[in-house]
């Protein structure tokens, strides 16, 4: 498809567009290639750092309430992009988080986050837009979490198939 693309490039607008293409992409790898690779770096390594007694205790899927909670403060808090929160949720999933937690914290950082909020929304939009859409936004982790859970419950394994994860 990628070469079929180029060709259909390189016959409507010659080469130098393609060219063009070609260097942009280099650009983008080379800006996003460290960022991946430290991402993935620290996924690795926040697999054998993590307490996985710890982990369970507070995030596992018994938790419930508790464990939602903290996820959702977690993925609040933390800064950073996408190469920041997954490697962090596949390390929390393999230290023993439940489901339902990981589905909260993910949830959580996409549409809670801070420093996206500090940053972009509040320099742009008057504080009481930002506020209601935060009012709003603020249960939606919990109940995607708890239907992640009873999903989970009612399906038993189902997660082992419809991830890549071990």
């Amino acid at each position: 498809m990628t070469l079929a693309s180029g060709l259909a490039v390189f016959r409507r607008d010659g080469a130098g567009r393609v060219l063009e293409i070609l260097g942009s992409g280099v650009d983008l790898i080379t800006s996003i290639g460290p960022k991946v690779l430290a991402a993935v770096l620290l996924a690795a390594w926040l697999r054998l750092l993590l307490p996985k007694d710890k982990i369970s205790k507070h995030f596992g899927g018994h938790q419930g309430l508790k464990g939602m909670s903290l996820a959702v403060l977690v993925g609040v808090i933390l800064p950073g992009g996408p190469m920041t929160a997954f490697p962090l949720a596949v390390a929390f999933y393999e230290a023993g988080a439940g489901f339902g937690v990981l589905v909260a914290f993910v949830s959580s950082w996409l549409l809670l986050g801070a420093n996206r909020t500090i940053v972009w929304e509040m320099a742009f939009f008057d504080y009481s837009l930002v506020g209601l859409r935060y009012g709003l936004s603020l249960p939606v982790p919990f109940l995607f979490g708890w239907g992640a859970q009873v999903f989970e419950r009612r399906c038993p394994g189902l997660l082992a198939r419809i991830t890549r994860w071990p």
